[in-house]
């Protein structure tokens, strides 16, 4: 867009630019009639993706589209037909992609199909492409169920957010889908269900299951020694006689710089 190439001074659009006429002869202009979409907060063009899934050679077929899921969420949803003989697992994919595009770019759900669907004039039918059935994706690993109290608490969680049928103690949080908004509700959500302040830092650096399990114990059991320790000091002031404990309280207030008799 610009000024127009032909004189005029008009506004040039391109083809693919959606626009309309105002009530007061002006135009405005509404967007990209390609694939262009905006995912909380990036604009993304999903023939970008396609054609670096493309270059894959497991991949013989792709199409990338958003989807609204409930609560009005927009989420990538990769549709990859796979080319004779392979079957590239979702976890290699994803590394393909994040090697050359962003993270935001990179599909939270992934769907394997015998042949894309097509319109009548030979191009991809994105209608026709079914919903994500919130199974666990192929990741390249063996599921492991969770094998404490903890890890099923924090696979149902990863499994409510990421709208996954079920998650193993080795999943990452990641690869099933979650990103950085997502990841803060996660953090919300332990909180509530462990009472224990999970870092944010810890999601990233420990994704699975089993690895935010061990750090959660630990923080557990840290909060319960600091408690045991306060519990042993009030336990040792109860033994003390008001003169002790007048005695304790003058040390710690001269230590301090503090005159007891000062009112």
């Amino acid at each position: 867009m610009g000024g127009h190439p032909v004189g005029g001074g008009g506004r040039l659009y391109r083809t693919g630019d959606l626009a309309r006429w105002r009530a007061d002869g002006q135009v405005e202009f509404l967007g990209r009639a390609d694939g262009q979409v905006k995912v909380r907060g990036y604009r993304i063009e999903l023939g970008e993706i396609e054609a670096r899934l493309l270059e894959h050679g497991g991949v013989r077929g792709a199409a990338v589209v958003a989807r609204e899921e409930a609560g009005g969420e927009v989420r990538l949803v990769a549709y990859v037909v796979p080319a004779a003989g392979e079957r590239p697992g979702v976890a290699a994919l994803r590394e393909h992609l994040r090697r050359v595009l962003p993270e935001y770019m990179v599909p939270a759900a992934w769907v394997w199909l015998e042949a894309l669907p097509l319109t009548p004039s030979g191009k991809v039918d994105r209608r026709a492409l079914p919903a994500p059935e919130g199974v666990r994706p192929e990741l390249g690993r063996e599921y492991v169920a969770p094998r404490t109290e903890t890890e099923a608490t924090l696979a149902g969680i990863c499994a409510e957010l990421l709208r996954v049928e079920r998650v193993g103690v080795h999943d990452s949080f990641f690869e099933l889908g979650g990103h950085s908004l997502l990841a803060t509700q996660f953090i919300s959500r332990v909180r509530d269900a462990f009472q224990v302040e999970l870092p944010l830092r810890t999601l990233f650096e420990s994704p699975s299951v089993a690895g935010l399990s061990r750090a959660i114990t630990a923080l557990q059991e840290a909060a319960s020694g600091e408690e045991a320790k306060v519990a042993a000091l009030l336990e040792r002031v109860e033994q003390l006689s008001p003169d002790e404990v007048q005695a304790l309280l003058s040390r710690e207030q001269a230590g301090n710089g503090v005159d007891g008799d000062h009112e």
